[in-house]
């Protein structure tokens, strides 16, 4: 009896974890789309419900995470409630639509990134960071916790993502400053830069790309960890840069968006001007677009029903952009519903969009009356339940799946050379977990004579993630015309502490490209020694301290300043006095490391880095074109009353910080109505920020922020620094 009841609960569990649907018709007359490009739905409601993120796993089957937990409702109750999943999607009918789902997990908690890695399933749940193997039969295997601490704290607009594998064989996340790698069969974890807030994409090289609600495309000019190795100095010209700077936004309506009634928010006709709500980028390589689309970079706008497209310029080691159209856009729709939250290149060529597909978008911590009262004048409210994968591409590029785990060794080697982002990546991988040192020798062949620099890439950290990396090999003086080939090689011979010959070194020195020259710069200063100082002056010297590698330098001479501070007298240092002023003002910066104990600033500073590091940075710095400076701001070192003010109500520009104007015109969020954060857990954020960011920090107590919750003001209505200034001129 008891085995009976035993193998019934067995089927039961099978047949709800396997099942066919109907294929959904989704009508797409609502949406424009450039000509001689088509639109498909490859999975749809009821397959699946609010997708957030997709990865294609070796064989060219397409998983899908789902978060229907959030925002469910305007209150977003319940939003924990452990109902996420991990799906496969397949096509048995072969018709290029997803009629088949096999849930790889279920009862997650906001899970809100995963990617395949290293033979299996590297997922995020927070607060963990998990890595499970992945069984023949689509269950889970062996599962590890390779980070306990990867998403702590804060809400899920602002907690770790992305999880992207980058050509170095690091992953990385966005809003999140640390990377992972597996080893020898350990995980590894280390420090990198802290990145955007959802969604990450890597170009061709591997340099990082992402983004923040109101600034659509930042990213770095400089390969990953490479500008962050001074801990006492923070990168200013080489990394978070924005690449594109008009944020401007062309939808087909007037939707609904979260702060339309700050002045110059919304265009006569109701209109959004600029971004609000950037998300999902990524940069395109792949046969299903036309030759014009290819490296160009695409971003998501979910608040208005649409994706960017941005035509990017790569010049010496400076990245610029500008958008594709005017007055237009890549994709768009009238169907409010549409939420595009992230893009990826896909197996067959295709760009495939991940539509979280609901009506309300905008989280409760942040949702105004103004955009809850838009919501239900809408109807939007009554959108939910729904979600859909779509792909693009030409109209002639039919829908194929790929299976590179058929494929051998030696022809994965040969993929390497693709036109295919996604399949050069994945080629990649599955040799290093593989670790068949049989094509060493041809991958050795692709670095020393293949004309194809990125493959010459890929064929070099197949080589280092599988520790058969020979840097003797790889590099001589017939390499140097290959700028990008050339700043990796340079990078891994600096961390590596490889010796260059004289004549290579003179090589260098004649080539004069800026690039090679920034990571030439950073190799002379990592290696630093008075027998290659002369090379490291004379560079400086030829090419006018440019500012990016003087940034080069600063970052590469750790733990050596003292050393090449010495040679200040130096005749050769005549002209370097720039530098030598940047060294020695390096200790004059702040650490990001604030020590402080187990109190209410440590409380302060976690809720801080839940809540508001985001915008402001981990060290209160800002970001470009979203949030000005805490660091010794005079809106946080003068009156404390009108800091727990903007705290508790918020703030939008234009504003003036220490006689810089900030003229952008996003609102920063108040807190006082998150149900989630009491007048002490406010406090404990105040008098961190007053602590670590200022010279002369006030205390602020319960009663006070109690007190200034009394202003008689909505909490979602956002100050401007004027009427700030006539609140509080004479307290």
């Amino acid at each position: 009896m008891k085995l009976r009841l035993f193998l019934i609960s067995l089927i039961a569990l099978t047949y709800s974890c396997k099942k066919n649907y109907v294929e959904t018709v989704v009508d797409f007359s609502s949406y424009e789309v450039q000509e001689g490009l088509s639109l498909k739905a490859i999975a749809a409601e009821p397959l699946v419900e609010a997708p957030v993120a997709l990865s294609f796993d070796e064989k060219g089957n397409i998983w899908v995470l789902e978060m229907p937990g959030y925002m469910r409702t305007l209150e977003g109750v319940n939003e924990e409630d452990p109902i996420g999943r991990i799906l496969i999607l397949q096509d048995k009918d072969g018709d290029g639509q997803a009629d088949h789902t096999t849930v790889f997990l279920d009862s997650l908690q906001l899970g809100r990134a995963f990617a395949h890695v290293y033979g299996g399933l590297l997922y995020a749940e927070p607060p963990n960071l998990y890595f499970t193997q992945i069984n023949d039969d689509f269950t889970p295997g062996r599962t590890v916790v390779v980070d306990s601490a990867y998403a702590v704290g804060g809400n899920v607009e602002h907690q770790p993502n992305g999880l992207l594998p980058n050509i170095d064989n690091w992953i990385y996340s966005a809003k999140d400053p640390k990377r992972y790698r597996m080893k020898n069969g350990a995980w590894l974890k280390e420090k990198t830069t802290f990145r955007g807030q959802w969604g990450i994409t890597r170009d061709a090289s591997g340099r990082l790309y992402y983004n923040n609600n109101s600034n659509q495309l930042r990213g770095d000019y400089s390969l990953p960890n490479l500008a962050n190795q001074n801990p006492k100095y923070r990168p200013t010209k080489t990394v978070r840069q924005t690449i594109v700077q008009d944020q401007s936004v062309y939808p087909i309506n007037a939707t609904a968006v979260n702060r339309g009634y700050i002045p110059g928010m919304l265009h006569e006709n109701g209109k959004l001007k600029n971004f609000t709500s950037a998300c999902g980028p990524v940069y395109f390589e792949g046969v299903g677009l036309d030759e014009n689309y290819q490296k160009n970079f695409f971003v998501c706008g979910p608040e208005v029903n649409l994706i960017k497209r941005n035509l990017v310029n790569f010049d010496g080691l400076r990245i610029s952009g500008t958008q594709a159209y005017n007055e237009a856009e890549f994709l768009r729709s009238s169907d409010e519903a549409f939420r595009p939250v992230n893009l990826f290149n896909g197996p067959d060529g295709a760009m495939y969009i991940v539509d979280m597909h609901k009506g309300i978008i905008q989280h409760k911590t942040y949702l105004t009356s103004y955009l809850r009262n838009k919501y239900i004048e809408k109807g939007l409210d009554t959108i939910k339940g729904m979600g859909r994968i779509l792909r693009l591409a030409n109209n002639s590029h039919s829908y194929s799946t790929i299976n590179l785990d058929a494929q051998t060794s030696v022809e994965l080697v040969d993929s390497l050379s693709s036109k295919n982002i996604w399949i050069r990546d994945m080629a990649q991988r599955i040799l290093i977990h593989r670790n068949d040192d049989s094509v060493v020798e041809k991958l050795e062949n692709v670095i020393g004579q293949s004309s194809n620099e990125i493959a010459k890439i890929h064929a070099m950290y197949c080589l280092e993630g599988m520790g058969l990396l020979d840097l003797s090999k790889i590099f001589n003086e017939n390499q140097i015309v290959f700028p990008e080939f050339t700043s990796h090689a340079l990078k891994l011979m600096a961390e590596n502490d490889y010796e260059i010959s004289s004549a290579l070194l003179e090589a260098f020195l004649n080539l004069k490209n800026d690039k090679v020259d920034f990571y030439f710069a950073y190799y002379l200063s990592k290696r630093f020694t008075a027998d290659n100082s002369n090379y490291l002056i004379t560079l400086l010297d030829d090419r006018d301290e440019k500012e990016e590698l003087v940034e080069a330098v600063l970052s590469g001479i750790h733990p050596n300043e003292e050393s090449f501070l010495e040679l200040k007298e130096s005749v050769l240092l005549t002209n370097t006095r720039s530098l030598m002023d940047s060294i020695s003002m390096i200790e004059l910066v702040q650490n990001e490391d604030f020590k402080i104990g187990e109190d209410g600033l440590t409380r302060g500073r976690l809720l801080y880095n839940a809540n508001c590091a985001t915008c402001h940075g981990p060290d209160g710095r800002g970001l470009e074109n979203l949030a000005p400076p805490l660091l010794n701001s005079e809106f946080v070192s003068d009156k404390k009353e009108r800091l727990v003010a903007i705290m508790l109500y918020g703030m939008h520009g234009p504003l003036t910080v220490n006689d810089k104007d900030y003229s952008f015109l996003n609102a920063m969020p108040g807190i006082g109505s998150n149900e989630n954060l009491t007048n002490e857990n406010i406090r404990d954020i105040g008098n961190f920020i007053r602590n670590a960011f200022t010279t002369s920090p006030q205390n602020i107590n319960e009663q006070m922020v109690d007190s200034l919750r009394n202003i008689k003001r909505p909490f979602d209505k956002t100050f401007t620094q004027n009427e700030l200034d006539e609140i509080f001129a004479s307290n």
